[in-house]
């Protein structure tokens, strides 16, 4: 394996654990059964902790790379997430020390999130840095459905044997450790002297305020698509996680051709991925069926898949040199507040709507969409 192929994988498999920390969706009904006195939103810390504590893991890389380089941080972050998955496994009958852990997690979770596009916009340049970036967002959905169907039938066994799929992260750290080289090859931005250590913040806003807008719409299909499917009477929760998987696999295929896909969207990929996400919200609430749910899970796979890529993209083009951690680490930050306060924002505005349940959500999430789908393709349009 030649030395780019090994740079590759490695950055692949970073991708490919990195929502480890969601396993424990699979096993809600079984936690919650072994935690009988704690109660049900004690128990689900465990499961919702790792994206609070995600942002001072994400704020931590760039004081951190001052010190350690990208390879030294991206292994202790794997090594942490690893020893965290072993130790929840072994102590998987004390809720206290399960919360903690899961605390931990989600900082190494943070480190990993802000450490792959750098990875990327270091080791990568032009047009190849584009295909790997389609990639590892790729790896980052099929990672994700790996460990749900693998983490479901362990769960069978008992509902703490999902954390034996953290041996996937070893495996992961065993490649960052020997297939990372030490020192990026190439430098964010692809240029040298004063312009490398440039900071455009003007478009760092802009790039954290269309990242919070569509983490905060497409976070729902997550919090409403079983809301939408079991309270509507269209299906079970099989139903609802088979929709989930068929949406990341389809998700983590798109974003694999990203690199091709690029060279149609240009500069109105941040656009279509809106439009996609909403015609699919709105075509659901229209018409509540199961084939509405296909549409809607189908319509946010594909603008995630568009999306994702861009924005980590988006970093070295925003910024470069010393300032590049620190515009990833804000931008990701901003995402992950906008996945935070989803479910609030768009249930508000889904009760100024008609009707109830999860449609209306969709519906008022769905309009926001395509409204900043047409902002940003006419936005586009006038700067060329």
């Amino acid at each position: 394996m030649d030395h780019a192929l090994k740079t590759k994988f490695a950055i692949y498999s970073v991708c490919f654990v990195n929502l480890m920390y969601m396993l424990p969706a699979v096993a809600v009904s079984g936690m919650v059964a072994a935690f009988p006195q704690a109660g049900e939103n004690t128990v689900l810390l465990v499961l919702t902790l790792p994206n609070l504590t995600s942002i001072p893991g994400l704020l931590a890389v760039p004081a951190l790379e001052r010190r350690f380089s990208q390879k030294q941080l991206t292994a202790a972050a794997l090594a942490a997430s690893f020893a965290c998955g072993a130790l929840s496994l072994v102590f998987h009958a004390v809720l206290p020390l399960l919360i903690a852990l899961s605390a931990l997690l989600g900082i190494a979770y943070g480190m990993t999130s802000t450490l792959f596009p750098l990875l990327v916009s270091g080791y990568f340049s032009g047009a190849e840095r584009s295909q790997v970036m389609g990639v590892a967002s790729g790896m980052l959905q099929l990672g994700r459905v790996a460990a749900v169907l693998v983490g479901g039938a362990l769960a069978g066994f008992g509902w703490y044997h999902i954390y034996w799929c953290f041996a996937l992260v070893l495996a992961a750290l065993l490649a960052a450790a020997f297939w990372l080289p030490r020192a990026p090859e190439t430098q964010a931005g692809d240029q040298t002297g004063p312009e490398a250590d440039r900071w455009d913040k003007p478009a760092t806003a802009g790039l954290a305020a269309v990242g919070f807008c569509f983490a905060a719409l497409y976070f729902i299909t997550s919090t409403h698509l079983s809301l939408y499917i079991e309270g509507n009477g269209l299906g079970t929760a099989a139903m609802t996680g088979a929709l989930t998987a068929l949406g990341s696999v389809l998700s983590g295929i798109l974003a694999a051709m990203y690199g091709r896909l690029r060279r149609f969207t240009g500069p109105y990929t941040f656009a279509l991925a809106l439009l996609l996400l909403g015609a699919g919200y709105v075509l659901a609430a229209l018409r509540v069926t199961v084939l509405g749910a296909v549409v809607c899970i189908c319509g946010a796979s594909m603008g995630m898949a568009l999306f994702s890529p861009c924005l980590m993209l988006g970093f070295a083009r925003c910024a470069g040199g010393r300032h590049l951690p620190t515009v990833t680490a804000l931008v990701l930050t901003i995402v992950n507040v906008g996945y935070f306060v989803s479910p609030y924002l768009t249930g508000a505005l889904g009760a100024l709507l008609p009707g109830s349940g999860a449609a209306p959500v969709f519906l008022a999430a769905g309009l926001l969409a395509l409204a900043g789908a047409a902002f940003l393709a006419a936005r586009a349009a006038w700067k060329r």
